[in-house]
């Protein structure tokens, strides 16, 4: 299994609470671990942080500068991707 923590220092990060309750990662776990190893030019560890976020955050960034908007469906789907980016990162191995 990938070492989340193998090139990042170790400074003090926020908790996700959905962790600390529940043990389990939540869809954003990595999240900040992931932007500072991006910040440290570490694409490939940065991406097996969170790949989910990794891949979404592009997306939706690149949909809000094609449409200017992001519309209640759209953003319904990204919550619902978001929501089962959660359970499967829970399920499948990855790294």
């Amino acid at each position: 299994m990938h070492d989340k923590t193998a090139k990042i220092e170790r400074i003090d990060m926020l908790i996700c609470p959905f962790h600390w309750l529940t043990g389990l990662d939540c869809p954003f776990c990595g999240a900040q671990r992931m932007f500072l190893a991006l910040l440290h030019g570490n694409f490939v560890e940065a991406f097996w942080l969170n790949p989910g976020l990794a891949i979404g955050a592009p997306l939706v960034g690149l949909w809000w500068l094609w449409k200017h908007e992001i519309s209640p469906r759209a953003a319904l789907v990204m919550v619902i991707i978001a929501f089962a980016w959660g359970i499967v990162r829970n399920i499948v191995p990855l790294g």
